[in-house]
């Protein structure tokens, strides 16, 4: 059965944030209901993607900006990705930051997504469409000009200059494409891309958000502090987990050489502890998946994406395993409780 395509909310807010940077509230313009019901929801509820369209196409026809939607992904920022932007500014490069939108490109609905290939000296980063027909040249525009300006932003590189590709015929004005992206323009392309020197990839992060900045180092202290008895071995094993689960990469093979051993090393050295990497890898799952749910706000997709899962399914697999419950009946008893103690007597 067919389904009526969604997009995360998170986009209908970037659409907010940019109308209230330029002095417009977004009731004024659109239903005040709209608006309110998309703000009262968690970051990554789902609203159709149709009505999102109308929402810019109405936008648009009231300022008579054609490039309402390049500007508005140039307004994109890390908050924007919620929970997930913890996980960009965790990693070491921007070519694996990349790697990591693409991962997160799933919670994000039906969007689109993009691919980074690398040929010879450059690098192409082509959005994928899967559906049937072209792709809205609105999703075009905010893709592409919110891939640069997280690129720009991580890197804190706001010089970097991306060759951009269209679908769409040669716009009559391309002064905002010139400023935003820097680089050559195509218009009229068989794929939307952006092109550039493959050494932008292995740019550091700079962690440039305070606010991202402050939220990692209280988690690392955190962590820190509960592991001060125990063994060194574990507690190196465990904060390398900790660092590696978000991006999807936790592995025995990978996380040995990282402590300078081998991997038939660190597993004997973890037996002699009592407990298998799989076993370690679990207890960090489950103790950072409690402290998520604990958090109304964060969504099961996301708790899987943070954890490392691929599927939202798996995570609850698991979940059900270690706790015996749901996320959901976990999630449902730690509101009941909170309620019980506000209860007056």
């Amino acid at each position: 059965m067919h389904q009526t395509p969604t997009i995360s909310t998170a986009y209908a807010r970037l659409l907010f944030d940019y109308l209230r940077a330029l002095g417009r509230n977004p009731a004024s313009i659109l239903p005040a209901a709209q608006v309110a019901e998309i703000e009262t929801n968690h970051s990554h509820a789902q609203t159709s993607r149709t009505a999102w369209l109308e929402m810019i196409a109405s936008i648009t026809a009231q300022s008579d900006d054609p490039n309402l939607a390049l500007k508005i992904g140039e307004a994109f920022q890390v908050r924007h990705l919620g929970v997930a932007g913890y996980v960009l500014i965790s990693c070491a490069t921007l070519g694996e930051a990349g790697q990591q939108v693409v991962r997160y490109y799933r919670l994000m609905g039906d969007v689109g997504s993009s691919q980074v290939h690398r040929r010879g000296e450059w690098a192409e980063d082509i959005f994928q469409w899967t559906e049937a027909g072209l792709p809205p040249p609105v999703l075009e525009q905010l893709w592409a000009a919110a891939t640069v300006t997280l690129g720009r932003w991580l890197t804190g590189c706001n010089d970097l200059a991306w060759e951009a590709h269209f679908r769409f015929p040669r716009p009559s004005d391309i002064s905002a494409y010139e400023r935003i992206f820097q680089g050559t323009l195509h218009f009229g392309q068989p794929a939307t891309k952006l092109v550039f020197p493959a050494h932008v990839l292995e740019l550091p992060i700079a962690m440039g958000n305070p606010e991202l900045r402050t939220m990692a180092e209280a988690q690392a202290a955190a962590i820190l502090k509960a592991l001060e008895t125990e063994p060194e071995i574990l507690r190196r094993t465990r904060l390398l987990i900790e660092q590696r689960l978000g991006i999807g990469r936790a592995s025995l093979d990978e996380v040995a050489p990282m402590l300078g051993l081998s991997a038939r090393t660190l597993h004997r050295r973890l037996a002699e502890c009592g407990c298998s990497f799989r076993e370690l890898v679990d207890t960090v799952r489950r103790t950072r998946a409690e402290v998520f749910l604990r958090n109304p706000t964060v969504t099961l997709a996301e708790i899987a994406f943070l954890l490392g899962y691929s599927e939202q399914s798996t995570f609850q697999h698991a979940f059900k395993r270690w706790t015996g419950q749901t996320p959901g009946e976990f999630r449902t008893g730690i509101t009941n409780t909170h309620h019980t103690f506000d209860t007056p007597r």
